[in-house]
């Protein structure tokens, strides 16, 4: 702004110049912002000499800004309203009439398992909103939370700490998968025959198949691996067409033993359950839009 230094303002010259502009009067919007009458009058002065233009002009019908005044008046009235925004902490977002873009992370299977959950709760409560799916990256996932790139993400990632909060949605268990007629499993499951059958594996960096990768190595219980693959949906049906074994999570199983013929069986020994969570950045915990967000995931997605 040339030849004025806004530094040297104070708030209650800038509220009185929005009031004055209203009221037309002074003395009352020297009460409107809580000031004397010649507090208002010197503060007046001080605004005049320092914009070197009179601002107000005194006139039969009252204090009438110059031109100047004018606009210095309708720029303090819009600041004065993004201001009033900025701190108010109240919810102001609207899901049924918003048409938002949520970016969420989710997995292969998260996309398969919670997709269809997700879309069928909005069409209901809120049917403008919109989502786009991202797959994890491989480095420094948080920071796509932290800057607001993606707003939450669901699941089970291990790489999401630095800075990042989350919510259990709930218990998912390990299963065992084979093809129905297998013929090591006839009986069901037995440590042998899952140690002595080739497995199928999927990639498990940042998953929640990483975790149980890590647990079995801990309990020394190696695996036969016939084929690692890095897309853990494809599991069930290559074991629906093979002898092969998979570990699957129980949701899954269940979901694709109505499409192909597989058998789901517990595993032959007891293994820890692992959380479905729903990470956010802390940047963003109070604000309206991804509250209400993870709480409508959170409602659609229980068990």
């Amino acid at each position: 702004m040339s030849g004025m230094h806004i530094g040297g303002l104070r708030f209650n010259q800038l509220q009185l110049i929005e009031a004055l502009a209203r009221t037309g009067n002074i003395t009352d919007a020297a009460k409107h912002i809580g000031i004397t009458q010649p507090a208002a009058s010197h503060a007046l002065a001080r605004l005049r000499r320092s914009m070197r233009d009179p601002i107000f002009i005194r006139t039969s019908e009252g204090m009438k800004p110059t031109p100047y005044g004018a606009r210095l008046a309708a720029a303090v009235r819009d600041a004065t309203k993004l201001l009033e925004y900025g701190l108010d902490r109240s919810p102001d977002f609207d899901p049924g009439r918003s048409t938002r873009i949520f970016n969420v992370f989710l997995s292969d299977v998260g996309q398969w398992l919670f997709l269809p959950k997700l879309l069928e709760a909005l069409a209901v409560s809120a049917p403008g909103i919109g989502l786009r799916v991202r797959p994890l990256p491989a480095k420094a996932p948080h920071l796509m939370l932290e800057s607001g790139e993606i707003d939450i993400a669901v699941g089970t990632f291990t790489g999401l700490i630095t800075g990042c909060m989350q919510r259990r949605l709930y218990q998912g268990r390990y299963v065992c998968v084979v093809r129905k007629d297998h013929p090591s499993f006839v009986s069901g499951m037995t440590l042998e025959a899952f140690r002595s059958v080739p497995h199928a594996v999927a990639e498990g960096a940042g998953y929640v198949h990483e975790a149980l990768d890590r647990w079995l190595a801990r309990q020394k219980i190696q695996r036969c691996v016939k084929i690692n693959v890095p897309h853990y949906l494809v599991l069930p049906l290559i074991v629906a067409r093979s002898d092969l074994l998979a570990i699957t999570a129980g949701r899954v199983a269940e979901m694709f033993a109505t499409m192909v013929p597989i058998k789901i069986m517990p595993l032959p020994m007891k293994i820890p359950s692992y959380d479905i969570n729903v990470f956010w950045h802390e940047r963003f915990h109070r604000d309206p839009a991804n509250r209400w967000f993870r709480q409508f995931v959170a409602n659609a997605l229980k068990e």
